[in-house]
């Protein structure tokens, strides 16, 4: 009797798998490779809670969201005019809101001048800019933030200042350049926490 090829019943499985294996391998050689999109990695914004700070004086406060880090730039070189530098890390999203706080002594035209065209030198497309105004006539607040776009170095700026005392200017910077479709989510969860840190701004009474 001619010998015939027997598959015991215990190895079944792993000869099927074998042969799918192999069918595989060979159809993967034939088919025709298509690039996919970039993917980008999910960034969850910080929750809607909010803690005041108080490290500028004299005594002006406002809130940033739980989870940032604020500290003073004891930089004596940037102190001039009584100057001062608060700088708010946002861990999460690998950014820094550097802040400036500026007295004011008869130059808030200046300041107003100098903010402005800083924006828009730093600007790709300066004709793309867009600026939101923000006015609380009882608490004499009035701010301006301005969106660059995500493909600028600095995408979001903003001013704010009582007329009177004081003038603080803020401007965005990541730690590392990225991609405008990837950042642009954050830019846009910074925004929010722009708005809110302006709307809560609090200086002792005139």
């Amino acid at each position: 009797m001619k010998p015939t090829l027997r598959i015991r019943p215990y190895r079944l499985a792993l000869y099927a798998l074998l042969c799918l294996v192999a069918g595989s391998a060979g159809y993967s050689c034939r088919r025709q490779y298509t690039p996919k999109p970039d993917g980008y990695f999910r960034i969850d914004p910080y929750p809607d809670s909010y803690r005041r700070t108080t490290l500028l004086e004299p005594a002006l406060s406002f809130e940033v969201p739980e989870g940032t880090v604020e500290t003073l730039d004891h930089d004596t070189t940037r102190h001039h005019g009584g100057v001062q530098w608060l700088n708010i890390r946002f861990p999460r999203y690998r950014a820094t809101l550097y802040c400036s706080y500026h007295p004011l002594r008869g130059n808030l035209d200046r300041l107003l001048d100098e903010s402005r065209e800083l924006v828009y030198r730093q600007s790709i497309r300066p004709e793309a800019v867009q600026a939101g105004t923000y006015e609380n006539d009882s608490l004499h607040i009035y701010a301006t933030l301005y969106d660059l776009s995500a493909a600028s170095v600095t995408p979001l700026q903003f001013i704010a200042t009582d007329s009177v005392r004081y003038l603080l200017r803020g401007s965005v910077y990541f730690d590392e350049p990225g991609k405008s479709d990837s950042i642009a989510p954050v830019v846009g969860y910074l925004s929010d926490h722009i708005a809110h840190l302006i709307e809560s701004i609090e200086t002792p009474a005139r």
